[in-house]
């Protein structure tokens, strides 16, 4: 265990880049009095959680297009020409390829320094009474949601990869659910009480910012210009920074859309689909669908939304990510080539995200990929730059995929066809599907669509994963095993157990 303990005792400072605390004292418990001896330095804590979040090592890089997507086989995995930097290594699923071993080893410690930080900040915000925070029990409850929900969120994406998934029925021992700081011998749960834990976190979340985000923040919330970034659009009622860009922090409409995806995820599709409705409902009010002038149908590439942030409940920004795979491509020409697209689509080539974010000669360095992480040439939309910056957690269209495959499991077979076909128009897909479909029709066009919506923002493994289901690859899918579903513990964690 005297890896993940090491880990779990660096100070919450190291996260904040701050030099002014640094400086102060190599003593911990004096950093830990000075940080926290009033409410800007516990902003200033949460501030370095996000930015950690947002590094490579989780969801600036591994957890979304990189890694992630890596071994859900968005992309040509066939040479090292095509996925460098051992994301070949864990596309094959060789675990222990010393590349592999340095990319695993990566999300695993710098998930469980976050975990830290958030339980650090998480004892002594409740330790403070509220008239501590510059905006009362208002904020106190906004620091406590987001942390909870963030500690929820990184030990849920831990377990989908380092656990086999519920599916399998698995009982045995899972990793560490970490709730103190510090915790010298955090112990392993079994997986049933780990997915418990995850779930109480995340609803504890969303019962703390229900009143923040649908009240205190409410106008900013109704407008992507202010979820997102302030725009002196007079809809912000903030009394200071700390308080806007909701969409990039954990939030109560994140919180609804992601404890549907860990139920589902667990196997209880009846609290999923409750969850994911009610996201569903703020995604009709508050959220809207990206135009189609900026998805497929836009006439000048440089215009067009490559996150669609109107639909996202949840990113992280890293202001770095275009630069971080433009120096991928740079070494490597034909990196991050996109995998059986004409197949993926087939039937579907109106499909905005195969005409719009496909294959563009226009994009630099060449075609065949994705357009969500690249840069554009040529002059483009203020709008767009705005986006460039963001790591997509969640989406209002899972909630669609959940309502559908809930549906399709129960029968309702009409209305599930309704909710898909609202769906796929707003994806710009035009043949409609029918009601002479059987389910399993319905199932396999589900799963497609699953893949077409979370190409290269890291999703894809993890469906597959909850399915149990071979991993597409055209005609021929990848046959999975126990040991390729599975990414082992890092050896340095490991050998001290």
């Amino acid at each position: 265990m005297r890896k993940l303990y090491l880990i779990l005792l660096l100070p919450i400072f190291w996260l904040t880049s701050c030099n002014d605390f640094l400086d102060v004292s190599a003593d911990n418990e004096l950093l830990q009095k000075e940080i926290f001896s009033d409410y800007k330095g516990v902003r200033m804590a949460v501030n370095g959680v996000y930015r950690s979040l947002s590094s490579t090592s989780l969801y600036g890089q591994n957890l979304t297009w990189g890694f992630a997507s890596a071994i859900g086989h968005n992309y040509q995995s066939t040479s090292q020409y095509y996925l460098p930097y051992g994301l070949y290594e864990v596309a094959s699923f060789d675990w222990e390829n010393a590349s592999a071993q340095s990319l695993t080893e990566s999300i695993w410690s710098k998930g469980y320094n976050v975990i830290a930080s958030c339980n650090d900040i998480i004892q002594q915000v409740i330790s403070k009474d509220t008239s501590f925070f510059g905006e009362g029990k208002m904020e106190k409850d906004m620091i406590l949601g987001e942390m909870y929900g963030v500690r929820a969120l990184v030990h849920f994406d831990l377990f989908r990869l380092f656990c086999p998934a519920p599916v399998t029925q698995n009982t045995g021992r899972a990793i560490p659910y970490v709730t103190r700081y510090p915790d010298l011998q955090p112990s392993y749960q079994n997986a049933p009480a780990f997915m418990d834990s995850v779930i109480v976190d995340m609803t504890r979340a969303q019962s703390l910012l229900a009143v923040v985000d649908t009240v205190f923040n409410r106008r900013q919330n109704t407008s992507i210009y202010s979820r997102v970034r302030s725009d002196g659009r007079g809809l912000v009622d903030a009394p200071d920074d700390f308080f806007l860009y909701r969409a990039t922090r954990m939030n109560y409409f994140a919180a609804n859309a992601l404890l549907a995806r860990m139920y589902l995820y667990n196997g209880d599709e009846e609290n999923a689909y409750k969850n994911a409705c009610l996201a569903y409902d703020f995604h009709l009010r508050w959220f809207r669908w990206t135009g189609s002038s900026y998805q497929g149908g836009v006439s000048n590439i440089n215009f067009l939304y490559p996150k669609r942030y109107n639909e996202l409940f949840l990113c992280f920004s890293n202001n770095d990510v275009v630069d971080n795979v433009e120096n991928i491509l740079k070494g490597y020409s034909s990196a991050l080539r996109m995998k059986n697209m004409d197949i993926l689509f087939a039937g579907d080539m109106d499909d905005y995200r195969y005409t719009g974010f496909y294959n563009k000669t226009t994009l630099a360095y060449g075609a065949q990929r994705y357009a969500t992480w690249l840069r554009f040439s040529g002059e483009t939309f203020k709008e767009v730059l705005d986006q460039l910056p963001l790591l997509p957690v969640i989406r209002a269209s899972e909630m669609y995929h959940i309502q559908i495959e809930y549906l399709l499991n129960k029968g309702r077979k009409e209305e599930a066809i309704e909710l898909f076909n609202s769906l796929r128009t707003n994806r710009g897909a035009k043949t409609r599907l029918t009601t002479d479909m059987t389910i399993d029709d319905l199932r396999l066009k589900l799963v497609y669509d699953i893949i077409r919506e979370t190409l290269t923002e890291g999703q894809t493994f993890f469906m597959f994963k909850r399915l149990n289901r071979d991993i597409f690859n055209g005609s021929d899918d990848i046959k999975m095993t126990p040991e390729k579903w599975v990414v082992p513990i890092p050896y340095s964690e490991s050998a001290y157990q």
